[in-house]
């Protein structure tokens, strides 16, 4: 057992799930109160003494020559950058549950979004569509991505690839034939791609795509093998272009790759947070079709759109202010 002293309260709490402090300020996410301060924080030499102390419990080097931490514990994924560099400690601490928060019925009662398109996207996951969905830090891509494996037939076989182990498809879903794989200096993204599909995967999950390795990814799906991932994308209409700067030095024209992409990628969902005066509104903000029509050209079609309801909560939020 770790002891976490004065973060302890902030750990344990359920309804936490990031933690930030940057040296003066400790910050939390809250799923009802949104984002806030902790007022009157002065712990601030025993935040010191925790960093190092988890530092040395991971078994990392912390000091001026080696000075970021990264480190995966007790259900949480710990970031710390030494003082060195950033004149005092900052530390960031998001929760990796091993917990579904999402359900059909919370979805539906909190906003996230309406029955219809939920079961959208449960019928395309079930139809082995493969959807990538997008958004920015925090949007809440994961347990999306989490949910909708729960969609996925009992008898098809899962790879998961990730760098940080949070889906936790075998502790959410006992009755899947799933693998967990985990990414490293030695073992990275594309090394993974290649080794799951000598697994005899139906679905290979990845936690982010961010660089060369969709190129595999891609390629894999055109043999055939169905995927869920993430991605960094200010909407769901921008994901084939994001993926294009991800893919480049390969033997393609521009045209192929974009037919690749869209042949390859059925479905692109863009989730978004909203932080307001009433806590954090996480919800699906829109969903596209992606397909080639009959010249071969790519061609990208609307399913849901729920700009104009985001943007009554941010009015409504900034004149309550």
């Amino acid at each position: 057992m770790f002891d976490y002293t004065v973060l302890s309260p902030f750990i344990q709490d359920p309804m936490i799930t990031d933690i930030n402090y940057n040296g003066y300020d400790l910050w939390c996410d809250h799923l009802k109160k949104g984002r806030y301060k902790v007022h009157s924080f002065q712990f601030h030499d025993q935040i010191q003494q925790l960093a190092y102390r988890f530092a040395n419990h991971v078994n990392q080097t912390f000091n001026p020559k080696t000075p970021l931490v990264e480190a995966q514990f007790d259900g949480m994924r710990w970031s710390m950058i030494h003082e060195s560099i950033t004149s005092k400690i900052s530390i960031s601490i998001r929760k990796t549950p091993m917990i579904a928060r999402l359900s059909t019925k919370s979805m539906i009662k909190e906003s996230y979004a309406p029955a219809h398109v939920i079961e959208y996207l449960i019928d395309a996951v079930k139809n082995r569509k493969n959807i990538l969905v997008s958004g920015l830090p925090g949007a809440g891509k994961t347990e999306l991505i989490k949910f909708l494996t729960s969609a996925i037939t009992p008898y098809e076989r899962i790879i998961t690839i990730e760098d940080t182990l949070e889906m936790h498809v075998k502790a959410l879903y006992p009755f899947l034939d799933s693998v967990s794989m985990r990414v490293s200096d030695q073992f990275n993204y594309e090394d993974a791609i290649k080794a799951a599909l000598r697994q005899r995967p139906d679905w290979i999950l990845v936690s982010e795509v961010r660089s060369k390795e969709v190129y595999y990814l891609l390629q894999s799906m055109s043999t055939g093998t169905h995927c869920l991932s993430t991605l960094h994308a200010s909407n769901a209409k921008q994901i084939p272009q994001r993926l294009m700067h991800m893919i480049p030095g390969h033997d393609l024209s521009y045209d192929q790759m974009i037919s690749l992409i869209h042949d390859a990628i059925d479905i692109g969902v863009h989730v978004q947070s909203v932080i307001t005066k009433k806590g954090i509104h996480r919800c699906i903000k829109e969903v596209v079709l992606f397909s080639l029509n009959e010249l071969n050209q790519p061609h990208c079609e609307i399913v849901y759109d729920n700009s104009l309801e985001l943007k009554k909560i941010q009015s409504e939020d900034e004149a309550c202010i």
